[in-house]
């Protein structure tokens, strides 16, 4: 007999239906009457918001009253309790959905709470129990069943244990380490040159960004596990051997420029041969950051910036913006993968102001806490006379001079200024960034900012300019705190150099803070270099000399009384002519702030000695003129009358300052020297196109000998038609290819000011 499966007679299947709200959001609904559980759970958070800010009115001041119902409610009539509300102990409980998508009539706080959400939608798992990172929205997304992707037993494991187990291991991982001079050959190269350059990382880049845990590094080191690959060591190797005065970490020992050459074509071939690119693992993630972060420093953007760009998307692969306590139960594990997110967090807001691009990894995409349990690195102690000495032995002599390292609360603090640093950048400087409401935006990351400077513990303070401030700190103390003063300067200088902002009344309050938060950069890196040195800084540093510069300048140019800080520019450009060293990719925005220095006609041979301190009024009207390139082609200088400053771009950009265009100097690196007497105040223009150059139209000419850097200068005409008849010559000899470009040929302006 046939069965009847008619449709008229089949019994149809009981489906729940996704209440309005949770489709429009795309998030797992229990369909549950008259409300689901995550309206209600909404609804109650809005509740305790709104007691919370009930409570906070009643407490204030009319003045502070008025003040918190202005800002609850934004020009656009969208409410926003969560800013406007300063009690902490309500802020978990008044924390947003963080489903809500941005749009019109939605605010979004400043900085996310670290509160962790539910990621359990977020979590896939497969037949198998391999857990993968595929969203609701995946045709991939297997969620899983009856809690099998949250693990509950570690519930029941205390935090303070499971520090003491991590801080454990990890004192005990230290005194394991020595077994690896049992090798002959670590990744390739001698057993002793291999320690030395992971020492070296272990005393200078790791404390920076914490992205190599170091005792699952070294045991798997020893026992080829997981977290330490060739790849990554390779990267290690490469990234620190600049740092090393050993001939053997160059190919040719003759050529400065050969240092660390193998390890970097090692990590090329092993991406290739290996096809990690298409396999992504947390060594490998490891490995290109460092690599991405290296190669911008070096001056290699593009490569860079794709490095990066390949570790990012990995992270998002592996699943690493979805915090890990719920996916896996491995205290190890756990600490190990909240490390690599942030580390890469952080290089990725970081690049995002070196390239002047969009950041990768926004606020609402990371989930991940910045609770670290291993504190083993926290009380290390830290010998400042080692680092100083070059020395990558682990202890000092001089025991007397240690102090404690802070490196997890450090990166911690970091981690919470990068989040500051998203809004800024998604706020000014980000293609489509609009200023419809500058005045709110600028208001609330100046309280971020001041909020993050008052919570910061005592033991990470330092400023060398008050006499109750600690002599020295470690080196990564003082970059954050010139992070810190960084995001000052780039919140308020849009409010001076914006023609949409300029009209606003905050121009001279946010230039003063400009003008402070210049002084404290430059006041740290010298303390800095003076210590430490600065051959050995990292990559950041440099950009934070950088932006205190372009504060500098103009302070000098608009003031009558400028000395003082024409030797604070004075200063921080020696920072930076230092900071070259390592980092060759500084050498390009160091010679974009002396195209400022030429076009505003300064004189950088002052007497260190005789500071006058200016006024703190400012003239505004010269600062502003200084961000405009068509003032400056009125000066008699044709100096801006090509490349992109015809287009109106900056000279001297907070964000993208890697890729700002210096036409005025040598591109394959020669620099004038400023504090030579034969060529300060001399502005050097490179002319690249020689059919156009009249000889007798200029009145001095410098033929720039790229072979020997002999720089020759002619008054005539014939003079320079033989030079430059035997700088050609030369080139074509020794490479046919480059006859075009034998000689750089640079008109010379007379720009010195009398002091």
């Amino acid at each position: 007999m046939v069965a009847d499966d008619r449709p008229s007679q089949r019994q149809p299947k009981s489906l729940a239906k996704a209440c309005t709200a949770c489709r429009t959001k795309k998030i797992r609904c229990d369909a549950a009457k008259p409300e689901c559980g995550n309206c209600i759970g909404r609804l109650q958070r809005d509740l305790a918001t709104l007691k919370v800010f009930v409570l906070t009115l009643k407490r204030s001041s009319p003045e502070e009253r008025q003040k918190l119902l202005n800002e609850a409610v934004d020009e656009d009539g969208a409410v926003n309790l969560l800013d406007s509300t300063a009690d902490p102990a309500g802020e978990a409980s008044s924390r947003k959905d963080t489903s809500q998508p941005i749009g019109r009539g939605v605010t979004t706080p400043i900085v996310s709470s670290d509160d962790e959400l539910n990621i359990a939608n977020f979590i896939s798992v497969d037949d198998a129990g391999t857990t993968n990172s595929f969203g609701p929205s995946s045709a991939l997304h297997n969620p899983a069943r009856n809690g099998k992707g949250t693990p509950s037993s570690r519930q029941s494991t205390t935090t303070e244990h499971v520090k003491n187990e991590l801080i454990a291991n990890a004192a005990l991982q230290r005194h394991l380490e020595h077994r690896l001079t049992r090798h002959t050959t670590i990744a390739g190269e001698p057993t002793e040159l291999a320690l030395h350059l992971l020492n070296l990382h272990w005393a200078r880049q790791h404390h920076t960004f914490l992205l190599t845990y170091r005792p699952a590094v070294m045991r798997d080191l020893e026992c080829s596990g997981p977290y330490c690959s060739t790849f990554m060591l390779n990267a290690i190797f490469a990234c620190c051997c600049k740092f090393s005065p050993r001939p053997d970490v160059r190919d040719d020992p003759n050529d400065a420029s050969s240092v660390g050459r193998r390890f970097f074509k090692r990590c090329d071939d092993l991406l290739s041969s290996d096809y990690l690119l298409t396999r992504p693992h947390i060594s490998t993630i490891v490995g290109l950051v460092l690599l991405g972060s290296t190669y911008n420093a070096r001056g290699e953007t593009s490569k860079g910036w794709l490095y990066t760009g390949y570790a990012l998307r990995m992270v998002y692969d592996l699943g690493l913006h979805l915090d890990p306590k719920q996916t896996t139960e491995d205290p190890e594990e756990i600490e190990i993968r909240r490390r690599v997110f942030w580390g890469a967090f952080v290089c990725d807001k970081l690049q995002s102001l070196y390239m002047g691009r969009p950041v990768a990894i926004n606020l609402r995409d990371s989930q991940v806490s910045r609770e670290f349990l291993d504190l083993y690195e926290e009380m290390e102690p830290f010998y400042p006379s080692a680092l100083a000495a070059g020395s990558s032995s682990r202890l000092d002599e001089n025991m007397g001079d240690a102090i404690p390292r802070h490196s997890v609360s450090t990166f911690q603090q970091l981690c919470l200024l990068s989040k500051i640093m998203t809004t800024i950048i998604n706020r000014f400087y980000v293609v489509g960034a609009t200023f419809s409401n500058a005045q709110i935006d600028l208001r609330k990351i100046e309280q971020a900012l001041q909020q993050w400077r008052d919570k910061l513990p005592s033991e990470l303070d330092f400023q060398p300019w008050l006499c109750t401030s600690t002599a020295v700190q470690t080196p990564n103390i003082m970059v954050l705190h010139n992070v810190y003063h960084s995001l000052i300067i780039l919140v308020h200088r849009p409010f001076i150099s914006d023609d949409h902002l300029r009209s606003t009344a905050t121009s001279g309050r946010s230039w003063e803070q400009c003008t402070v938060a210049a002084r404290c950069i430059t006041s740290i890196a010298s303390v800095y270099k003076s210590i430490y040195g600065l051959n050995g800084a990292p990559y950041v540093l440099a950009y934070t000399v950088y932006v205190a510069c372009t504060i500098h300048v103009r302070n000098a140019a608009s003031q009558s009384q400028t000395r003082d800080h024409l030797v604070m520019l004075k200063s921080s450009l020696e920072c930076l002519d230092e900071l070259c060293t390592a980092n060759p990719g500084v050498a390009k925005p160091a010679r974009s702030i002396r195209r400022l220095i030429e076009a505003n006609r300064l004189n950088l041979l002052t007497d260190s000695n005789a500071l006058e301190h200016t006024d703190a009024s400012f003239d505004l009207d010269t600062i502003q003129s200084t961000f405009s390139v068509a003032d400056w082609s009125n000066a008699g200088s044709d100096m801006f009358q090509m490349g992109d400053f015809e287009y109106g771009l900056p000279i001297d950009p907070l964000f993208g300052w890697i890729n700002v265009s210096t036409p005025s100097l040598d591109e394959t690196g020669a620099v004038s020297d400023p504090d030579n007497e034969g060529h300060n105040g001399v502005a050097i223009t490179r002319i690249s196109d020689f059919a156009d150059l009249s000889l007798a139209q200029r009145p001095k000419v410098v033929l720039l000998d790229a072979g020997t850097n002999d720089m020759g200068y002619y008054n005539d005409a014939a003079g320079v038609a033989s030079r430059l008849t035997d700088l050609v010559g030369k080139a074509i000899m020794e490479c046919p290819d480059t006859a075009n470009i034998a000689a750089a040929i640079m008109t010379v302006f007379e720009t010195s000011v009398a002091p």
